[in-house]
């Protein structure tokens, strides 16, 4: 039997919407984040994904509409009703939501869904400052002075491109 992991699931059908048509930047993370979960929730099925809603909501005072807010208890929640699986389910969140934001997305064995969201966060805060700043971000090499890469990385999310 094949191993399941977040990488080897594709949903076809499902809608990956820009949350750059959001108003604020952090409404933007809050709706990517909630697509996000229901996009990595619905592998389980829809009905499932409903159910667990529920239970959650019931159990740990979360509603969908607050995971951004309460994502702490949001993942404590998830590992009481998944078990084991979790991990794997929230490496697909996670993964689906850095390419909502339009990340690079790196798998970190001992991450929880809340450091992959802190993680996104600082880059795209970084990256927003940045694009400000300068058109391309550079990194200049201390013993010449010369630009080394136009890449900049942050907790294995890379910036700017070659």
């Amino acid at each position: 039997m094949a191993e399941l992991s977040a990488a080897s699931i594709n949903l076809p059908g499902l809608e990956r919407a820009s949350p750059a048509a959001s108003g604020s930047r952090s409404a933007a993370l809050d709706d990517a984040l909630r697509e996000a979960s229901d996009y990595g929730l619905l592998v389980l099925g829809e009905i499932v994904r409903e159910t667990i809603y529920q239970r959650i909501e019931s159990t740990h005072q979360v509603r969908r509409e607050e995971i951004p807010e309460k994502l702490g208890t949001f993942h404590k929640a998830l590992q009481v009703v998944l078990g084991a699986p979790v991990k794997v389910i929230e490496t697909l969140i996670a993964k689906d939501f850095y390419a909502r934001l339009s990340l690079n997305f790196t798998a970190h064995n001992d991450w929880t869904i809340v450091e992959y969201f802190d993680n996104a966060k600082k880059v795209r805060e970084l990256s927003l400052g940045l694009s400000k700043q300068h058109s391309n971000p550079v990194i200049v090499g201390p013993e010449s002075g010369v630009v080394k890469s136009q890449r900049v990385w942050i907790m294995g999310s890379c910036l700017g491109s070659e």
